[in-house]
């Protein structure tokens, strides 16, 4: 196999610095053949040229992408040329690192090892990790007790008749054998996973998202200072080295897993290592080491390596449902559901070892701000490289858990990493610092909120008396004014379950004043009917009044301390239109608009909810991606930030959404299910004597 032919397969199997070593070898022998200073006419030398831009382009080393294909624009092969201007239209303006780094001059401790106090919001992540490992072991004891323990039959089992004395003791003894069973299974089974689930992961990242395996001095080259760190902590661990490894992926992301701390693995794309400052390189390898030897990496890799096969199987139903036109597209939305469901548990140990992870992270380094810094450009980056995901990013998806940070907490970074200004870049996460809204809304992310993140990396500044990389200002005031409205916005936002309790407690009342003619269903009918009725307020409070949008900026809705998921705001945008999933994968489809200050998430909405958008409601857009749109809706805030949708507009067109609607009719249902089990239900006092 000549070297052309060499660096194609390295190319397609993801070694992309051998294949680029293979072709260039190859190039530099043909020119130095005598084919001339031009651009051979060779079909193979062409090939060669045209892998080695792809190659270069996975690297992130899109100046020497940008140089060949400027050369391949003078080919005589219109086709050459045609794909030459297709490619320099994707490269980025940006993607390789200055020669002189603006980290360089970076504040940072003058010494490392230095020890800094946890912050409050740290906890004890000793009682998280027992307390998570015995919920894991209840949850497996209870589902093989479900699944085998409750089936056996010891029914055969009795005493002698000397100890006819015993026999009352049978019943418990073949339930304790049935307990004894089922836990048994659950521990092996839990024995199993130490050594099954960091091979199931591997395997799973090298078939997804292929996955190679790197050495030191290859991590050595992009950031000497993180190759020197891992091998000085580890040494003072007393622990073995970490298995490196790097993803082609578009956008900088970093995961850890391994549930042995001498069997970690770290993991990083090559945009990341591209991307990123040496300096902050380190810091996001020392935060993820911390994760290793702090311990909550490895319980979390072996309660969450089963949702992974969740996550396997909706890859290949979605990979079908791609395929095929009938309803086994369908399924994937389901299983995301539960992908997404069953994740939720582990979500408080992964932000509580967070916490800790960092704060190791700035001991080791003496650099909370490489640190900060690296959150801001691989939050940022993430959003920038999947924005045009014509689906959820299976990498994303499946590293949640593990990550650096979570994807779906981004969409102010990249407003924030636009200004220049820290003081302004710090405005943007004012939200997640002030408002009391984002302390509940947390609960639905799998890390800290950046902006509390940032809040305590600034405070580690300040106690190594340097100048945080962002300026976060937070007054006692502000935080006052937002309480103050906050419980009144808590029942705006939980009115459907407000009605059911006052539902409940009118059904109640009537039961017990008319005892004699009402049966206790009049109860459970009105809690019902409460529920409606509350969705019913929900929908008039949540989008009171006539649409009056005002013209605004993505930038201007992420710095807005005093956004809630309850009071939306009426805003008109206009950008360009990106992202959404095909058929069959709604539920994780992500629909957005981006203007010159940012990127914000968009919900559309079907009249028939979820389920029309799922089967027929996105379509119409799917025609609209990539185009400028005026987009009008209900600016929310939550854990993320997002727009829903009235109406999407260009030109002439527009495509309307109904979340109001679909709040008033989904009420309406309640409302009649209650009313219909006021009168036609049987009735429970037969059931109840």
């Amino acid at each position: 196999m000549n070297p052309a032919e060499a660096g194609k397969e390295a190319l397609r199997q993801g070694r992309f610095q051998e294949a680029i070593q293979l072709l260039e070898d190859y190039l530099a022998q043909v020119h130095h053949g005598g084919q001339g200073g031009g651009i051979p006419a060779s079909r193979q030398v062409l090939e060669a040229q045209m892998n080695l831009v792809r190659a270069y382009h996975q690297l992130g080393q899109a100046e020497k992408a940008r140089a060949l294909c400027l050369k391949l624009l003078q080919h005589p092969d219109p086709q050459a040329r045609d794909w030459a201007q297709k490619i320099l239209s994707r490269l980025p303006q940006t993607a390789e690192k200055p020669a002189a780094s603006p980290s360089s001059s970076r504040q940072r401790a003058s010494q490392v090892g230095l020890r800094i106090p946890l912050p409050a919001e740290a906890g004890s992540l000793g009682w998280a990790k027992w307390g998570s490992l015995a919920v894991g072991l209840l949850f497996l004891w209870w589902l093989s007790f479900g699944l085998v323990g409750s089936h056996l039959d010891f029914g055969r089992l009795s005493f002698p008749r000397q100890l006819w004395f015993l026999q009352g003791l049978l019943p418990w003894l073949r339930n304790g054998l049935r307990w004894l069973v089922a836990g048994s299974l659950a521990v092996n089974f839990g024995v199993g996973l130490l050594f099954f689930a960091p091979w199931l992961l591997d395997h799973l990242h090298q078939r997804l998202h292929k996955l190679r395996w790197a050495s030191l001095g290859e991590l050595e080259r992009h950031s000497p200072e993180a190759a020197r760190l891992l091998q000085r902590l580890c040494a003072q661990k007393h622990l073995k080295l970490p298995r490196l490894g790097v993803i082609p992926e578009g956008g900088p992301l970093a995961f850890v897993y391994g549930t042995f701390p001498d069997g970690g693995r770290i993991v990083v794309t090559q945009a990341l290592l591209q991307r990123l400052a040496p300096d902050e390189i380190a810091a996001v390898y020392a935060q993820a080491l911390g994760r290793i030897v702090n311990g909550d990496i490895l319980l979390m890799t072996l309660l969450g390596s089963p949702l992974q096969l969740v996550y396997l199987t909706l890859e290949q139903v979605s990979h079908l449902g791609s395929q095929r036109r009938d309803l086994i597209g369908h399924v994937a939305p389901l299983l995301y559901l539960i992908y997404t469901v069953l994740s939720y548990p582990l979500f408080f140990l992964s932000r509580l070892g967070t916490y800790h992870a960092d704060h190791f992270a700035v001991e080791a380094t003496g650099n909370p701000n490489g640190l900060m810094a690296a959150l801001l450009k691989s939050a940022a980056g993430l959003q920038e490289a999947h924005k045009n995901d014509r689906r959820p990013s299976s990498l994303l998806h499946c590293t949640r858990l593990f990550s650096l940070l979570d994807f779906k907490t981004t969409a102010a970074a990249t407003a924030a990493v636009r200004l220049r200004d820290p003081a302004q870049a710090g405005q943007v996460f004012r939200w997640e610092q002030l408002n009391p809204w984002a302390r509940w809304m947390q609960l639905n992310s799998s890390h800290p909120l950046l902006g509390q993140r940032f809040q305590v990396l600034g405070e580690y500044a300040q106690r190594l008396r340097l100048l945080p990389e962002l300026s976060l200002v937070r007054t006692k005031e502000e935080g006052a004014l937002q309480k103050a409205r906050f419980w009144a916005d808590l029942a705006i936002y939980a009115a459907e379950v407000v009605g059911m309790v006052i539902g409940w407690l009118v059904g109640l009342i009537l039961y017990l004043g008319l005892r004699d003619r009402l049966d206790p269903k009049i109860i459970a009918a009105a809690a019902v009917v409460g529920y409606g009725m509350g969705l019913w307020a929900k929908a008039g409070l949540m989008y009171r009044g006539p649409l009056l949008p005002q013209p605004t900026a993505v930038l201007s809705l992420l710095a807005d301390p005093d956004a809630d998921p309850c009071r939306s705001q009426p805003v008109e945008l206009e950008g360009e239109l990106l992202g959404l999933g095909p058929t069959g994968y709604q539920l994780g489809a992500e629909l957005k608009l981006q203007d010159a200050t940012g990127l914000i998430p968009l919900r559309f909405t079907s009249p028939l909810g979820p389920l029309g958008n799922v089967f027929s409601g996105l379509k119409p857009l799917r025609a609209l991606m990539g185009r400028q749109v005026k987009v009008v809706g209900w600016f929310r805030r939550g854990n993320t930030a997002w727009v829903d949708l009235a109406y999407v507009q260009t030109g002439a067109t527009r495509l309307h959404s109904r979340p109001r609607l679909w709040l008033l009719l989904l009420g309406l249902g309640f409302v009649l299910l209650g009313l219909w089990g006021a009168f036609y239900f049987p009735n429970l006092r037969f059931y109840l004597r």
